[in-house]
């Protein structure tokens, strides 16, 4: 592994890096979100998100459940089972943030 683009650090950069991706996962540490909460908590365009959400599903990071109450459909976004696999990735980047952004002040 002597060249850049073989290292890991960039595969996992890739996967969930970005402006909103970080943020979207960050969210779903908590738990399963819907469309509009999420929008809420990001700060972010409706297409924005859904093109950030679309590309944590075609990675298998999220998944989208669909549900229906009443005549109101919402869509749910909730770790898959290799997309939780990032939540201690997660909490480190997290810590180290605090640490650093307090060592920065």
């Amino acid at each position: 592994m002597d060249k850049m683009h073989d290292c890991p650090v960039l595969a996992t950069i890739k996967a969930m890096g970005g402006k909103w991706k970080p943020r979207i996962l960050w969210r779903l540490r908590e738990g399963p979100a819907n469309f509009g909460e999420l929008r809420r908590v990001v700060g972010v365009s409706e297409k924005v998100l859904h093109e950030n959400l679309r590309a944590l599903e075609r990675d298998n990071l999220v998944s989208r459940t669909p549900s229906k109450i009443g005549e109101v459909v919402y869509v749910e976004y909730r770790y898959t089972g290799y997309g939780l696999s990032l939540v201690p990735v997660l909490d480190a980047m997290g810590e180290w943030g605090t640490i650093h952004r307090s060592a920065t002040d």
